[in-house]
């Protein structure tokens, strides 16, 4: 069994996935703003420091999993909150923790993005993408619109990106650890509550199951993903949506082009050391 770190711990997909993974019989170490072992704010530069703090002293020092998964809805907050919390906050908790992963056994991170990345009408603007990618935290928020949900789509396909960019790289696999994004949907959570009747009847949007995805069902791929049968998962963007994606994009995928000129690697002027 193994010591995994859980950022948003305290409810969602989070507590589902805590919940899933102690009965497994793994140490959880949460990190949230309530209920947790780590009380950390990780929209805040403090807040992201303290929450390595309290991580590495709750775990010894050593993980052998992680999950990044606090987040907010677009919906219930502003575009600041939205973009410091999913994108920056996230890629701090993957930077942050790497060296405990480093220290662990057959290690392995999931970061939470979204369908979002790459189904939200109107898309993400690419130039915020870019500056989130450059590390240039106040420069997108001050981009962004005080209507959070156009930042949500930007910081979550951001953090898809991140997560394929520095997957491959001697400091993640190279060191042997697993790095992989999922993109969950419509999943009934406290964060997705107030708007799901609104999510639920919007026109034009898909979802051929019909019914939206439970925390736990989620908490069931994050469990393989942490463990060492899915040895073979590396920058995988993983889409659980109910076919919502598949029936937008059904043909985007397959054509996508190789561009063997395209820069492989960390492209946000961070180390990962």
């Amino acid at each position: 069994m193994g010591t995994i770190a859980i950022t948003g711990s305290a409810s969602g997909i989070g507590k589902a996935t805590r919940e899933r993974l102690e009965r497994d019989g793994h140490t959880v170490v949460g990190v949230d703003l309530r209920d947790a072992e780590v009380i950390a704010d990780l929209t805040t530069p403090e807040g992201r420091a303290a929450m390595v703090d309290g991580v590495t002293r709750a775990s010894g020092g050593a993980l052998d999993g992680l999950l990044a998964g606090a987040g907010v809805s677009g919906r219930s907050h502003d575009s600041t909150r939205v973009v410091r919390l999913n994108y920056f906050g996230a890629v701090a908790t993957l930077v942050g923790l790497r060296p405990l992963l480093a220290r662990g056994t057959n290690a392995s991170a999931v970061a939470i993005a979204s369908n979002a990345a790459t189904t939200q009408p109107g898309g993400a603007d690419p130039l915020a993408v870019a500056r989130c990618l450059e590390g240039d935290e106040e420069a997108v928020v001050e981009m962004m619109t005080p209507i959070g949900w156009t930042s949500y789509a930007v910081a979550k396909l951001a953090l898809a990106r991140w997560v394929r960019r520095n997957a491959v790289t001697a400091d993640w696999v190279g060191a042997g650890i697993r790095l992989n994004a999922i993109a969950p949907g419509i999943i009934v959570t406290p964060m997705t509550e107030a708007g799901l009747d609104f999510i639920l009847n919007m026109p034009n949007w898909p979802r051929p199951t019909r019914e939206p995805g439970k925390p736990e069902e989620v908490a069931g791929l994050v469990r393989y993903l942490l463990s060492e049968e899915a040895r073979y998962f590396v920058g995988s963007f993983v889409v659980m949506d109910g076919g919502t994606e598949a029936a937008l994009r059904p043909d985007d995928w397959p054509n996508l082009p190789y561009d063997p000129g395209a820069v492989v690697g960390p492209s946000d002027g961070s180390t990962t050391a």
